[in-house]
């Protein structure tokens, strides 16, 4: 097969792909084998093309010949949501209705692609990526014992959220002096959104203000399409210790416009046809870390990330507009902590393994609005090998967890939170990589 033809096979794997499920709020923790298994550490570490793509340009000047990278991620996240409504009765002190429901997803598969180039004659570096970077979503089924997914419109009924982004990053790196390398990136992206129900819409309400009967419409999925752009630094104090930096700036996306239909049946206007817009920008992220070799077969990463959730929209603004549609999620900016370590006992096999603590961005206040958008990890645990197949392929192994984690959080509405309610998410993932590298 041509490298014309795998290109063209990447892209459209890429395309289709089912939702991720990721680890640094909506973000994978690492992208590809070798970066996943050292807990996405490596700003400052050459080891890969995909990790150099996604994490700093800048180490393209130290990937030498020419490589091409494929990789495939299967991903299961177990969810679950439960919830309590108290219910007031006159001269009793009124009784709580509960209930817990699991997720019903599906395994997700995240592929990646790389190509990068480097003549040993030449100061210069260039490559590009198609990376399944970003995502999330849901899948419950409507529960009448579970208040917040009970038929509408007493709650959400079933709920099914699935959003996906692929960054496309084209990277140059030049080698500006013996210890320092620059690399800059221009990135353009997609991603795809639906949503049932369309909780950031305003819902199609009835009745009296102060007693509505509402229901909440629902999108199929739209796509978007935006650009950004990456900068990086690789400054080798010494032979055997490195600083890195980059700096991936804001992904900024054309609005999703949906055609969709009044939800409520008791309105006159019910099933005419209705817009839905709404607009999710991709965090900017600025990273700083280290790489050390103690031996010639032993390298360390550690790896500090600031990811601004609460700056980007859709994702970091709260509230409800005139219009009565949501603002955003509500997400708080994050810090991410990330090492790894590659032990290499013999020219053809790499040990490796990795830890990634994140703070989650969703404040438990706003735990409500995270059911279909459920991102509440905190710690991966990492590990993986490498080996050498042939002379010019090494094929890369990763296996992570991310450990259970939740948040608890009041009903909410227009006016404020709900007394005597609350909503539980939970999450737990499990993902295997497989990352195949030629280098001609």
């Amino acid at each position: 097969m041509t490298s014309q033809r795998l290109l063209l096979l990447s892209l459209l794997l890429l395309l289709f792909s089912v939702p991720a499920w990721a680890g640094d709020g909506a973000v994978l923790h690492g992208i590809g084998a070798v970066s996943s298994s050292m807990g996405g550490a490596g700003v400052a570490l050459p080891n890969d093309a995909l990790g150099a793509l996604n994490g700093n340009p800048a180490l393209l000047a130290k990937l030498g010949g020419h490589r091409m990278e494929f990789s495939t991620e299967f991903a299961k996240a177990k969810n679950a949501v439960s919830s309590t409504v108290h219910v007031s009765v006159p001269g009793s002190p009124g009784f709580d209705v509960s209930g817990r429901t699991e997720d019903g997803g599906r395994v997700s598969v995240i592929p990646a692609f790389a190509w990068t180039h480097h003549s040993a004659q030449t100061s210069a570096a260039y490559g590009m990526g198609f990376l399944g970077l970003a995502g999330f979503g849901s899948d419950y089924p409507q529960d009448p014992s579970n208040p917040i997914l009970a038929p509408q419109p007493h709650g959400f009924g079933r709920v099914f959220s699935s959003y996906t982004m692929l960054k496309i990053p084209v990277a140059f790196a030049w080698q500006a002096t013996p210890r320092l390398a620059i690399g800059l990136a221009f990135d353009a992206a997609r991603e795809t959104l639906e949503s049932d129900p369309a909780g950031f819409a305003a819902p199609d309400c009835s009745g009296s203000p102060a007693n509505p009967t509402c229901f909440v419409p629902r999108v199929n999925t739209d796509s978007a399409f935006g650009y950004g752009g990456q900068v990086g630094i690789l400054w080798e104090v010494t032979p055997t210790f490195n600083v890195g930096a980059s700096y991936n700036s804001k992904l900024s996306f054309s609005s999703f416009d949906w055609n969709s239909s009044h939800a409520n049946p008791l309105r006159a206007d019910f099933g005419t046809a209705r817009q839905i817009r709404f607009k999710l920008d991709a965090p900017a992220s600025a990273t700083v870390g280290i790489g050390w070799k103690p031996t010639q077969n032993l390298e360390i990463a550690i790896d500090g990330k600031r990811i601004a959730y609460g700056d980007t929209a859709g994702f970091g603004t709260s509230g409800i507009d005139a219009q009565g549609n949501s603002k955003g999620l509500g997400w708080k900016n994050i810090t991410v902590l990330a090492a790894g370590v590659q032990w290499r006992p013999s020219p053809r096999l790499a040990l490796r393994a990795g830890y990634n603590r994140s703070e989650n961005p969703i404040p438990d206040a706003l735990t409500f609005g995270s059911v279909e958008a459920p991102a509440v990890f905190k710690n991966h645990a990492c590990v993986g090998l490498g080996f050498a197949v042939y002379k010019n392929l090494e094929a890369n192994l990763a296996l992570y967890r991310a450990f259970k984690n939740s948040g608890t959080g009041p009903f909410l509405s227009p006016s404020g939170p709900v007394p005597g309610t609350h909503v539980t998410t939970e999450m737990t993932l499990d993902s295997a990589l497989m990352t195949l590298s030629f280098r001609l």
